[in-house]
């Protein structure tokens, strides 16, 4: 059976005078229909429990829950029960895209928010936590009274309020995953760039996956390898090549074949690569290495002899 198709909140419905953000506080109810949104929404357990049902999961929710969505993910809240003394308090706040990526431009990467360019930048994503010291709550109500409040300069304060939610956000998950220092992160990284050498690899491809910022990928590089990123890239493609070449099972590959197989598409710049970092042509290092098997193998015979 089909599932109906969802209806689509506009961000126009609820935003005014060309600011893009809303902040609400409602008690959510049976009737209202499950939905999706062209628009970044946070939502914040205020009070009660219920079940959140995003995309295809259902999630009991208590006091302290948050949830991070980003454009396109269908959701809706449902409270444990339909009596009025047991509601369900939901704490909104919702903005345009625009806004988010004003918020991110104003500091450098490294300085957090690396979750979030993650989700932002794909759609029907979304992060789940707990407010576990009750800052996230009083974040909150301060966004929801200066909303409600909306005196002189209360889109500014809204922005840095906004910014602040995100880093507690931030912290608050940082604080449920195991510490992982450089060299458990190098590990990660290595792993990355060797399941994945075949692929056009970037600093900020990678440092998008382990989420982390470019500059701390760089820093990574240098401190735990002593040579940059583009090095290091570089000694694991022809480290791999040399290994293929060696293999009498890869005799039918061509040297363009084992050249893509590793990342390298271009046979010039193979070619070049390949003889700076090894001294001969990839067909020499090839046939040198047939002869030195030769070689092994007749004195060997000789000595059994």
């Amino acid at each position: 059976m089909r599932k109906p198709e969802l209806m689509v909140e506009k961000g126009t419905i609820f935003f005014e005078k060309g600011f893009s953000m809303y902040v609400n506080r409602v008690s959510e109810r049976f009737e209202l229909p499950e939905h999706m949104h062209d628009f970044i929404e946070i939502c914040y357990v205020w009070e009660g429990n219920g079940f959140h049902y995003i995309g295809d999961k259902i999630i009991r929710v208590t006091k302290g829950d948050l949830f991070f969505l980003s454009v396109g993910v269908s959701h809706i809240f449902r409270p444990t029960s339909a009596n009025p003394k047991e509601p369900l308090i939901i704490g909104n706040c919702i903005f345009d895209e625009n806004i988010y990526r004003f918020l991110a431009s104003v500091l450098p990467e490294e300085y957090g928010m690396y979750r979030f360019r993650n989700v932002v930048a794909e759609p029907n994503c979304w992060l789940q936590t707990r407010d576990h010291s009750g800052e996230i709550g009083l974040l909150f109500e301060s966004l929801l009274r200066e909303f409600n409040d909306k005196q002189t300069g209360y889109e500014t304060l809204l922005c840095g309020l906004l910014l602040q939610l995100l880093i507690g956000i931030e912290r608050s998950m940082n604080k449920e995953e195991p510490h992982f220092n450089d060299n458990d992160r190098m590990e990660v990284i290595t792993r990355f760039i060797q399941d994945r050498l075949h692929e056009k690899l970037t600093l900020s491809a990678i440092a998008h996956q382990i989420g982390i910022g470019v500059r701390q990928l760089q820093r990574i590089f240098s401190e735990l390898t002593g040579v940059s990123f583009s090095d290091y890239l570089t000694n694991e493609r022809i480290d791999r090549s040399c290994r293929l070449l060696s293999d009498p099972s890869n005799r039918f590959m061509t040297i363009l074949d084992i050249a893509s197989s590793v990342g390298i598409h271009d046979p010039k710049r193979f070619y070049s690569m390949f003889k700076r970092k090894m001294g001969l042509t990839p067909a020499a290092y090839r046939t040198g290495r047939k002869e030195d098997r030769q070689n092994e193998s007749f004195t060997s015979a000789s000595r059994s002899n």
